[in-house]
C-alpha cells in the first residue's frame, strides 16, 4: 500500500463521533477519527510475516510530516524500530503535543536500543510533551523488557516522587502510570512504589471533558498482584 493509498484509507475510515472524542482528549483539529480497530487492520497491510519492513518504514516517514493525528498514530505502528534513527526519534518527539500519540510513540521507541538513553533525556526535559513521552517510555520498558534490571527502575522512583506534584498535567499522569508499571514488575519494586505513593498522597490530574479517572497507585497495584497470584495459582 502506498502513502497516497494509506492516507485515502485513513480519511475514509474516519468517524465524526470518534473525531470529536479524540478532540475532547486533546488531539487538535487535524484528525480524521480513525478507530484503533481500523488502525489494527491497516497495520496488517504493512507489518507481519513476509512484509517489507523497509517499505513500511518509508511510508511511516511520509505519514509523519502530515501532522495528522491518525496518520502519525499509524506511523508509530508500522515504523520499523530497527530503522528508527536517533535523529528521527528526536524529530518525531519534537512534533508530539497529544498525550495519546506520545504513548504510541513511546511504545515504538521501547523496541529500540535507544530507549534507556531517551528515557534519561526526555524525563529530564522542561516541557510537558517530552516528559510525557519519557515517562510513558519508562512504563513500557517496565512492562515489556525483562532484560533491564530492576535496579534501573528503582533509580527513577525518587525522581518521580520528588517531581510529580509540580509536573505538567500529562507528564504527571505518565508518572502516576509509571509508578504502577514499575510496581507491577516485582514484589520488591511494588513495595517501594507503594511506599512512595503513601508519601506522595493524592495525585490530581485534569482529564478535561472526558470520563477518564486518575488511577490510585496502591489500589491499582493490589488488583495487578491479585491477578498475578490467581494466574500463578492456576499453573
Amino acid at each position: 500500500m502506498t502513502f497516497e493509498e494509506t492516507i485515502a484509507q485513513l480519511r475514509a475510515l474516519g468517524s465524526e463521533q470518534i473525531r470529536k472524542t479524540y478532540q475532547r482528549h486533546g488531539s487538535g483539529p487535524n484528525v480524521y477519527g480513525v478507530s484503533f480497530a481500523s488502525y489494527g487492520a491497516l497495520k496488517k497491510e504493512f507489518v507481519g510475516r513476509g512484509k517489507d519492513k523497509s517499505h513500511a518504514h518509508a511510508v511511516a516517514r511520509q505519514l509523519w510530516p502530515t501532522q495528522n493525528i491518525d496518520a502519525q498514530s499509524l506511523a508509530t505502528m508500522i515504523a520499523d524500530p530497527q530503522q528508527l534513527s536517533e535523529a528521527e526519534a528526536d524529530s518525531w518527539a519534537q512534533d508530539i503535543h497529544y498525550h495519546v500519540l506520545a504513548d504510541l510513540f513511546a511504545a515504538l521507541v521501547a523496541q529500540t536500543s535507544l530507549a534507556p538513553t531517551k528515557v534519561a533525556q526526555w524525563t529530564a526535559a522542561s516541557d510537558e510533551g517530552h516528559q510525557r513521552i519519557g515517562y510513558a517510555l519508562l512504563s513500557r520498558l517496565a512492562l515489556d523488557n525483562q532484560d533491564v534490571s530492576n535496579a534501573y527502575f528503582e533509580g527513577y522512583l525518587p525522581q518521580m516522587e520528588a517531581a510529580i506534584h509540580q509536573a505538567p498535567n500529562r507528564a504527571k499522569e505518565a508518572m502516576n502510570t509509571a509508578f504502577i508499571s514499575i510496581g507491577s514488575r516485582s514484589e520488591g519494586l511494588r513495595e517501594l512504589a507503594e511506599q512512595a505513593a503513601d508519601r506522595i498522597g493524592e495525585v490530581v490530574i485534569d482529564h478535561g471533558d472526558t470520563n477518564c479517572q486518575t488511577f490510585d497507585i496502591r489500589d491499582y497495584l493490589a488488583r495487578v498482584w491479585s491477578r498475578k497470584m490467581n494466574v500463578a495459582g492456576k499453573k
